[in-house]
C-alpha cells in the first residue's frame, strides 16, 4: 500500500478544501506540502533529544544538554521508611531496612530515570519498554547513530535509563531480588498541577514489587532492557555491560522463580498504564537472555508461554511486546538456533506439520499494517492504529519492517523498507497537514506539545508560544482523517511520551541506515541557545510579566488592577521570592490618605491550585523618604512556594475608590507596561523592568524608581510578545523593546517602541494580513483588527476559515469585532466572497487581505 503520488495529494487538498467551504472540516490545514526529501539524520539526532527534555532526578544537569533542565524531584532519593511513602509493610522495610537503606540515611533513593510524559510520574511499563526498545534501536542500527555522531548521545540516555533500572532494584548478599521499585509518584495526585519539574512538590509515592507480589510483567521487561544494555557496551564498557547482565539475571532468576503474575495495576499505575498480559514480556527477555548467553534453558522457558500467532494482532508497544519477539527470535532463528520452531511444536503439542516461522509471523504482521487489515489506512496512505499516539504506533511499525529487511533482505531495503520510508515521511511533512509531528523538525513542525516542562505556561489551556521548544518529540499525531491539533491542551493529538518516541528513534537511524545520503546533515552546534534559558547551569534572571487595567472613576478616585507572572531564567528555584509594585501620590491632596490606599488580591492561582501555597499583599510602605516622598509600593510574597519559573498567576488591585484622587500615570511601575480592557485577558502579559522582583528582600530583578538595579543582571533579547491594548479586545503581534537610562536624581524612560504586524502564525502561512493600529495610551482611534483572525487569537489558520463560514451562512453571528476581521474585502459585508478570500490566502494564492489586498 503506497501513499498517495504528488498529483494525488494535490486532488486531496482541493477536496479538502471543498469540505472546508461546506464547513466540515474544522481542524484540517489546506494543502499539502510540495514533497521533499525527508533528512533522516537531522530527524534521527533531534528524537534523542526528547529525553533529556524528561530527565528526572538528582543528575539532570550533570547529563542533560538542555539549559532549561535541572534536577528536579530531588527528593525521590529520601523516599521515607514507611508504609505511607510506600506499599511495603512494616516488617518488610524493618527486615530489609540494610537493603534499602544501604547509607543508612533512613531512606530509600529511587531518584533518577524519565518523567513518563508531559506529566511527572515515572511509570515502571512504559519506563522498562522505552529502555528496551531505544537500546534495541541502536543494537540494530549502530552505525547510524555513530555515522551522524549520535553514538555518544544515545549512549547518555541508555545508561540514564539503565542506571536507573539497577539503583531501583535491590539485591541481598547472594545477589537475588529483594524488591523492586517499578513506580514513583501518582498519576492521580501528579495531574492536578501544571508546573516545570524543578519545582514539584507534591507527594510521590514509591511501588514495590516482592516475592509476595512478583508482577512478572514489570521484572520481565526491565530484565529486557538490562539484558539489551550489555550487548550494546560489551566492546566499550565491558565492566558496565557485565553490571547490567548481573542486574538482568537477578531480575530474570525472580520472574522465572516466583509465581507468575500479572503486575497489579490498581497498586501505582491504576488505569493509566493498565497491564494487560506478562507473558510476552516474560518471552522478551527469555530471547534476549539465550541470544546473549546461548543457554538452551532460556529457550526452555518461552515454550509455555510463546504465542506464535500474537504479532499480527497489534503493533509492538509498552503492552504488547510480541512483535519484538518475533523479531528476535527471527533472528536466532536465523543465525543461532534453527531448532527452535520445531522444538516448540513439540512442547506446545502442535503438528510439525503446520506451518510456522518466525520471520513469517512478522511479514504477515507488516502485511496487515500496510493494508488496513490492523487498524486503518487513513485517505493519505498513512497506517493508523488509535485514537491515542497514532505517530508511535507507527514508528513502531517502521522499525520493524526496518529490522525485517536487515535480517530477510541481506541489509537492503526492500518493500517494507519502502513502505516505512514513505510513512515516516508522512510523519515528517509530507501530509495533508503540511505539518512534521516531530517537535521542531523544521517550520511545519508541531509547536504545542502536551508538555509542562517545556511549556513554561500558567496551564495547559494558555495559548501562547511555549517557553521552550522540546526538539525532537512525537506528538501523537494524526487521526483517521489524517487531521490534528496543535495545541497544548488537547493531550490526544499531543501527547508526548518516552514510550512515543522509543520506536521512532529506531525507526530514523534504521532509514538512515538505509536511505541516508551526503545531503542528509545534522544540525551543527544543537540545540541552539534557547532563549528562555542562560547559562549552562540555566541564568540569574528574575522579572515580572504583567498587564493593567485602569480602573479610575470620573471623580479622580480610582484603582489599577494588575495581574502579574513572575518569571526566570534560572533551573535552580527559589522558595523567597516577592514581588513590589511601585506607585505616586503626588496627585493627591491630602498625604496622609496614603492610609486608605490599599492592595487587595483579586486571584493567586497558586493559592488555588498548590495549597496551601499562598501569595498575600502588603503595605503600602514608603520606598525612601529622602529620595522621593511621594514613592510607595506593595508588596507581595509567596514564602516557602517555588514560585519561580512556575508562572502562576496573581492578580490584585492598588488604589482607592474615594475621598481622593488616583493617577496610576505617575506611577514607576506603570512605565511601558500593556493596557488592557479588562482583568480577563490571559496571554497580554508582557515582560516589565519595573515591577521589581526580591529574593529574602534582595533586589534581584527589576530597576528601583532611584535606578538601583541587581548586583548581578543579565541581558537579554527582547521576545516577541502578544499585546492587547485598551481600546480593543483583539489581540496583535507585536516586537516590543524599552531602553531605561537610570541616574541617582531620575530615570529617563525611552518610551516603548512598537512595529506591528499581523503575519500569521507559522503554523499555517506566512504570508500578511492588515492591520490598522491602535494608540498604546488607548485614545479614540479606531480599533486594531488583523483581517481574517476571525477567532482572534492571534494568528490566521483554518479555524478562523470555519468560523467565517458558519458566519458567512448565518449559522453563527459573531460579534462586532469578528466581523469586522471576517470582512476580508473591507466590503462592510460578511459574505461567502470573505471566505474564499481567506482560504486563498492561506493556501497562498493571494498574499494580503484587508485594504492592502486591494
Amino acid at each position: 500500500m503506497k501513499r498517495f503520488s504528488k498529483g494525488s495529494k494535490r486532488l486531496l487538498s482541493v477536496l479538502l478544501s471543498g469540505a472546508m467551504l461546506a464547513g466540515t472540516c474544522s481542524s484540517v490545514a489546506v494543502g499539502a506540502a510540495d514533497e521533499k526529501e525527508a533528512n533522516f539524520a537531522r530527524a534521527l539526532q533531534y528524537s534523542i533529544y526528547f529525553y533529556d527534555g524528561n530527565m528526572c532526578g538528582t543528575e539532570v544537569q550533570d547529563n542533560n544538554r538542555y539549559t532549561w533542565r535541572g534536577n528536579c524531584h530531588t527528593y525521590d532519593a529520601q523516599v521515607a521508611m514507611n508504609s505511607t511513602a510506600t506499599n511495603l509493610s512494616s516488617d518488610f522495610l524493618t527486615k530489609y531496612k540494610d537493603i534499602l537503606d544501604p547509607d543508612g540515611d533512613g531512606y530509600i533513593d529511587v531518584a533518577g530515570g524519565f518523567h513518563d510524559a508531559g506529566d511527572h510520574v515515572k511509570f515502571g511499563m512504559p519506563e522498562n519498554y522505552s529502555a528496551a526498545t531505544l537500546g534495541w534501536g541502536y543494537y540494530e542500527f549502530r552505525d547510524a547513530y555513530q555515522k551522524t555522531g549520535q553514538d555518544d548521545h544515545i549512549e547518555t540516555i541508555l545508561r540514564y535509563f539503565n542506571d536507573y533500572l539497577m539503583k531501583c532494584t535491590f539485591l541481598d548478599s547472594n545477589g537475588d531480588v529483594i524488591a523492586h521499585c517499578y513506580q514513583v509518584g501518582d498519576g492521580d495526585i501528579d495531574h492536578a498541577y501544571w508546573n516545570a519539574p524543578e519545582l514539584d512538590e507534591m507527594d510521590r509515592p514509591a511501588f514495590f514489587l516482592t516475592g509476595d507480589k512478583p508482577q512478572t510483567d514489570y521484572v520481565a521487561s526491565a530484565a529486557a532492557s538490562l539484558a539489551i544494555n550489555y550487548l550494546n557496551f560489551k566492546d566499550t564498557d565491558p565492566e558496565y555491560a557485565q553490571k547490567s547482565l548481573d542486574y538482568a539475571t537477578a531480575l530474570y532468576k525472580f520472574a522465572e522463580t516466583h509465581e507468575k503474575q500479572l503486575s497489579d495495576n490498581g497498586d501505582g499505575p491504576k488505569a493509566y498504564y493498565n497491564s494487560s498480559k506478562w507473558e510476552d514480556d516474560y518471552c522478551w527477555a527469555s530471547a534476549w537472555m539465550y541470544k546473549i548467553t546461548g543457554d538452551h534453558h532460556y529457550l526452555e522457558q518461552i515454550f509455555p508461554y510463546y504465542d506464535y500467532y500474537a504479532a499480527p494482532c497489534y503493533v509492538y508497544c509498552w503492552n504488547d511486546v510480541w512483535g519484538g519477539v518475533q523479531c528476535i527470535l527471527g533472528e536466532i532463528t536465523s543465525e543461532q538456533y534453527p531448532n527452535f520452531i520445531d522444538e516448540y511444536k513439540k512442547a506446545a503439542g502442535k503438528s510439525p506439520y503446520e506451518e510456522m516461522n518466525c520471520w513469517g509471523s512478522v511479514a504477515e504482521a507488516l502485511n496487515k499494517y500496510m493494508t488496513g487489515g490492523v487498524g486503518t489506512i487513513t485517505p493519505a496512505g498513512y497506517f493508523w492504529l488509535n485514537t491515542w499516539g497514532s505517530a508511535r504506533y507507527n514508528a513502531a511499525a517502521q522499525m520493524m519492517a526496518l529490522v525485517y529487511d536487515k535480517y530477510n533482505n541481506n541489509g537492503k531495503p526492500g518493500e517494507y523498507s519502502e513502505w516505512a520510508k514513505g510513512q515516516m515521511e508522512y510523519l515528517l511533512g509530507d501530509n495533508p497537514m503540511n505539518r512534521a509531528y516531530e517537535v521542531g523538525y523544521d517550520e511545519t513542525a508541531a509547536k504545542f506539545p502536551h508538555h509542562r516542562a517545556a511549556s513554561g505556561l500558567t496551564k495547559c489551556e494558555d495559548t501562547d508560544e511555549q517557553k521552550h521548544v522540546l526538539y525532537g518529540a512525537l506528538v501523537g499525531g494524526p487521526d483517521a482523517q489524517d487531521k490534528h491539533n496543535d495545541i497544548t491542551a488537547d493531550w490526544i493529538y499531543n501527547e508526548v511520551t518516552i514510550d512515543y518516541n522509543a520506536a521512532f528513534v529506531g525507526a530514523c537511524a534504521g532509514l538512515y541506515d538505509y536511505y541516508g545520503t551526503d545531503a542528509m546533515e545534522i544540525t551543527p552546534d544543537f540545540p541552539p541557545e534557547d532563549k528562555n534559558s542562560g547559562s549552562d547551569n540555566g541564568g540569574n534572571d528574575f522579572w515580572v510579566d504583567a498587564y493593567a487595567v485602569d480602573d479610575v472613576q470620573t471623580s479622580g478616585a480610582g484603582v489599577t488592577k494588575l495581574a502579574i507572572q513572575m518569571r526566570t531564567n534560572s533551573i535552580t528555584p527559589k522558595t523567597d521570592l516577592s514581588m513590589r509594585y511601585y506607585f505616586s501620590i503626588a496627585e493627591m491632596e491630602n498625604k496622609s490618605n496614603i492610609s486608605k490606599v490599599t492592595g487587595n488580591e483579586l486571584y493567586d492561582q497558586a493559592s488555588v491550585e498548590a495549597a496551601p501555597a499562598d501569595g498575600v499583599i502588603s503595605g503600602p510602605y514608603q520606598y525612601d523618604a529622602s529620595y522621593d516622598p511621594d514613592i510607595y509600593y506593595v508588596e507581595v510574597k509567596w514564602d516557602g512556594y517555588k514560585i519561580a519559573n512556575s508562572n502562576k498567576k496573581y492578580q490584585f488591585t492598588v488604589g482607592l475608590y474615594y475621598g481622593e484622587k488616583w493617577d496610576p500615570t505617575n506611577d514607576w511601575s506603570y512605565q511601558g507596561i500593556t493596557k488592557c480592557k479588562d482583568t480577563y485577558q490571559d496571554g497580554s502579559e508582557t515582560r516589565t523592568d519595573y515591577i521589581c522582583v526580591y529574593s529574602n528582600g534582595e533586589l534581584v530583578g527589576g530597576i528601583e524608581p532611584n535606578g538601583n538595579k541587581p548586583a548581578v543582571t543579565t541581558t537579554t533579547t527582547p521576545a516577541e510578545t502578544t499585546i492587547t491594548t485598551t481600546k480593543t479586545t483583539t489581540v496583535t503581534t507585536a516586537k516590543t523593546t524599552a531602553t531605561t537610562k537610570a541616574t541617582s536624581a531620575s530615570a529617563e524612560t525611552t518610551t516603548t517602541e512598537q512595529t506591528s504586524s499581523a503575519a500569521p502564525s507559522t503554523d499555517t502561512t506566512e504570508t500578511t494580513a492588515t492591520t490598522t493600529k491602535t494608540s498604546e495610551s488607548g485614545s479614540d482611534v479606531t480599533p486594531s483588527v488583523m483581517y481574517g483572525d476571525v477567532n482572534l487569537d492571534g494568528r490566521i489558520d483554518v479555524t478562523d476559515a470555519v468560523l467565517l463560514n458558519k458566519m458567512a451562512a448565518g449559522a453563527v453571528t459573531g460579534n462586532e469585532q469578528q466581523r469586522r476581521a471576517g470582512d476580508c474585502n473591507v466590503d462592510g459585508e460578511v459574505d461567502t466572497a470573505d471566505s474564499v478570500m481567506l482560504l486563498q490566502f492561506l493556501v497562498h494564492i493571494i498574499q494580503y487581505l484587508g485594504p492592502q489586498a486591494k
